[in-house]
C-alpha cells in the first residue's frame, strides 16, 4: 500500500516541474569562426549572453490575433476601396454638371446676342403661328435671356455642387 501514495505524487511532481521547464535559460554565443550558437549550457570557453524564455505560445494562440489583424486590414481596404469608388463617382457628376452648366450657357449667349443684334427673332404662339418679337415681348425675352446668361455663366464658388 505504501507504493499508491508516491504514485499519487509522480504526476503532482511532474505538474510542479513542466512550468520550471517551460521558463528555461538559454544561451547565446559565437564560435571562433563566428558561427552563431544556441544551448540550454554556456560553453567554458566563449562569452556568452543569456536570456529567459517565457512559455512557448502555440500557433492557435496567434492565430486568432492574426486573422482578427487581417479581417481587419481587409475592412479597411474594403473601406478605402468603396470611399475612392464614391470620391470618383462624385467628381464624375461634377464634372457632367459642369458640362451642362457650359452647354447652357453657351446656348444663352448665342440666344442673347440674336436679341441684342436686332435681327427680327419669333417664338411660337399660343395658336401654333410664328409671332415677330418686337416692344415690350422682345424686352421681357431680353431680359430673360440676360438672367438665364447671369445664372449659367457664373463661375461657382470651389466646393459647391448641385443644380
Amino acid at each position: 500500500m505504501r507504493s499508491l501514495p508516491s504514485i499519487a505524487v509522480l504526476p503532482l511532481l511532474t505538474l510542479l516541474l513542466v512550468p520550471a521547464a517551460a521558463y528555461a535559460q538559454v544561451y547565446k554565443w559565437r564560435d571562433a569562426t563566428g558561427k552563431i550558437h544556441y544551448g540550454d549550457q554556456p560553453p567554458v570557453d566563449a562569452a556568452t549572453q543569456s536570456r529567459k524564455l517565457g512559455p512557448a505560445s502555440s500557433a492557435s494562440d496567434d492565430t486568432p490575433a492574426a486573422q482578427k489583424s487581417a479581417v481587419d486590414r481587409r475592412l479597411e481596404a474594403t473601406t478605402q476601396a468603396s470611399d475612392a469608388r464614391a470620391k470618383a463617382a462624385n467628381a464624375e457628376r461634377e464634372r457632367a454638371q459642369e458640362a451642362q452648366r457650359e452647354q447652357a450657357c453657351e446656348r444663352a449667349r448665342v440666344n442673347l446676342q440674336g436679341l441684342e443684334s436686332g435681327q427680327i427673332r419669333y417664338r411660337m404662339g399660343t395658336d401654333g403661328e410664328r409671332e415677330a418679337l418686337d416692344g415690350a415681348a422682345r424686352e421681357a425675352e431680353l431680359n430673360e435671356t440676360r438672367r438665364a446668361v447671369d445664372a449659367a455663366c457664373t463661375p461657382r464658388p470651389a466646393g459647391k455642387t448641385g443644380k
